[in-house]
């Protein structure tokens, strides 16, 4: 008899740089050839943050890794796949009108229901504490906590890094940043990191949707 060799598939990350999102779960894939500092926290350029000046805050990451850890957005990135196109955000008080239904062959009334409202998303902060932040786009977060608490949209909400300060000015010491938005109701909260994992609020943007709206 012969023995059938059984050939697994590579990995599309292998051979690149795992890191950790600053202060998340979150596993990004660094891009092909970016560079390890070997400071505990540090940004680089990952596959769903290619442009240096966006790139999130991270660390590093020696643990397991799946396909599941891994954030969507890089993966998509390493398969060649297009992003999806983000939602389209309406003002607030914009409310669609609903006619008055016409009644179908049997005389029952159909009525044509609207669609959920989409809300405008709240600014986020551009400094603190007297100094300039600069934000990262918003991207999705992972699923790891339950259903929005204000309006019980399931999620994923989407997420965004933010940074100050600068790591060759002895007198400008870095911060990082980080913010979570529902993508239904916009709800926002934002944080900095003071520690290894610990997040200290220093915003909240309440929705103007009902709270349960979605419930």
């Amino acid at each position: 008899m012969t023995a059938l060799a059984v050939e697994i598939p590579t990995p599309l990350w292998t051979g690149r740089a795992i890191v950790r999102a600053a202060g998340r779960m979150a596993l990004h894939v660094a891009v092909e050839g970016a560079r390890m500092p070997p400071a505990a926290m540090f940004t680089v350029p990952v596959e769903c943050r290619p442009d240096a000046e966006s790139a999130p805050g991270v660390r590093p990451w020696t643990g397991p890794v799946d396909e599941g850890r891994l954030c969507a957005p890089c993966l998509r990135a390493l398969r060649g796949e297009h992003q999806p196109e983000p939602s389209r955000l309406v003002p607030a008080a914009t409310v669609p009108a609903v006619s008055e239904p016409d009644p179908d062959r049997r005389g029952r009334r159909l009525r044509a229901m609207p669609d959920l409202l989409a809300y405008a998303e709240p600014s986020l902060p551009a400094e603190h504490g007297g100094r300039p932040i600069r934000w990262s786009e918003w991207g999705e977060a992972p699923k790891l906590s339950d259903a929005c608490d204000w309006c019980g949209d399931p999620g994923p909400c989407v997420m965004a890094g933010g940074r100050q300060g600068n790591p060759l000015a002895k007198d400008d010491p870095l911060r990082w940043f980080v913010a979570y938005r529902c993508s239904s109701c916009q709800e926002t909260r934002v944080y900095q990191q003071t520690g290894a994992a610990d997040l200290k609020p220093i915003a909240h943007f309440k929705p103007e949707s009902l709270k349960g709206g979605r419930t």
